[in-house]
């Protein structure tokens, strides 16, 4: 049995789904954990209103948040259950920040090496061509190219098939890319200064819609669905409802 056998073994068993790493086994605590409940993925797109999250806050559903949304706890008490980050830009840049501001338990998607920790709980992402609805996180989570689409396969892991997005503008201004391919801009959130002047990745709109539309399709097969109650939004496949019919019955 030589040394090349054995390394494809241990890579085999560390990809196979089953919780053998301290980041696998911490994230398996969660499987099911919301079983039956319905869930709100609250973007951070300008249509949001702060009247709106105050009745989001007064909701029974699950609440995500993403990125640098705690930059509105300055203005509202919210309290979200999850806040989830995946983009290595944002990570390298308010990292600190976010682990000091943050509310609810922290989901970070990271595509190397995973620190040892059960404080916060980890996540492997990776970027698939097409699209692949990851039933299983506990392997890996294919991001669509978008935290919202990540956060919708982690609230079906923990049990949650009824599903609401809200914020989700889907439009976005910037500046042409720089020599990295980095871009320039605000105004694309309700939160003032978002960037801090900071550089970020600009959005694939193409992947974006297919991993929503994918995700959509993969819910309506599990009996769920997909249903978007912003007050303004581009984004297209997904059904649409009003959010003042919807936000009294969650």
């Amino acid at each position: 049995m030589g040394l090349e056998y054995i390394k494809d073994v241990v890579k085999m068993a560390l990809y196979s789904g089953f919780p053998l790493q301290v980041w696998q086994f911490n994230l398996n605590r969660l499987k099911n954990l919301h079983k039956g409940k319905s869930c709100i993925l609250i973007g951070n797109g300008p249509s949001v209103k702060y009247s709106d999250l105050d009745k989001i806050n007064s909701s029974n559903s699950i609440k995500f948040v993403f990125n640098r949304f705690h930059k509105a706890y300055e203005n509202i008490d919210f309290t979200p259950n999850y806040t989830v980050v995946i983009d290595p830009y944002f990570i390298r840049d308010f990292y600190d920040e976010l682990l000091v501001n943050h509310r609810g338990c922290l989901l970070i998607g990271i595509d190397s090496k995973f620190p040892v920790s059960l404080r916060n709980f980890y996540f492997r992402i990776k970027s698939t061509d097409p699209f692949e609805f990851s039933l299983n996180p506990l392997k890996y989570i294919s991001t669509g190219a978008s935290v919202v689409v990540s956060a919708i396969q982690l609230a079906y892991f923990m049990g949650m098939k009824d599903i609401y997005l809200y914020g989700i503008d889907h439009s976005f201004e910037y500046v042409a890319e720089d020599s990295e391919d980095l871009i320039m801009g605000e105004g694309n959130h309700f939160i003032e200064n978002y960037r801090s002047g900071k550089r970020w990745c600009p959005p694939n709109l193409p992947l974006i819609e297919n991993g929503f539309k994918c995700s959509a399709e993969m819910l309506e097969l599990k009996n769920g669905k997909l249903i978007n109650i912003s007050r303004e939004s581009r984004l297209p496949h997904i059904k649409k409802e009003n959010f003042d019919d919807i936000i009294h019955t969650l």
